[in-house]
């Protein structure tokens, strides 16, 4: 295929390759202090795990219906949703 006749093709291969030309890679990671969170991005996340879960498809989307209806983030969602669910079961320590 030659350079011109898809255009959309030809802006994101050039996108691509620039994109390494520039000399300086930044990165994203941000260090989130001790103490309290700076924004409400960083409280989403602050003194969490990260972990994958596989989750029923209904599941997911009542999850995220809820998040939306009572204004949350899916993760703050996620943790009441969880929070609730374990009240009153065993959580003891195993060890």
């Amino acid at each position: 295929m030659a350079i011109g006749t898809n255009v959309l093709q030809d802006k994101l291969i050039r996108k691509t390759t620039n994109k390494g030309s520039k000399g300086s890679i930044k990165s994203n990671v941000s260090i989130v202090s001790p103490g309290k969170p700076s924004n409400k991005q960083e409280a989403d996340t602050f003194d969490t795990i990260k972990m994958t879960f596989y989750i029923k498809n209904g599941l997911y989307f009542k999850l995220k219906n809820f998040a939306y209806w009572d204004r949350h983030s899916l993760t703050e969602a996620f943790n009441q949703v969880v929070e609730d669910g374990l009240k009153g079961k065993n959580t003891k320590d195993r060890g």
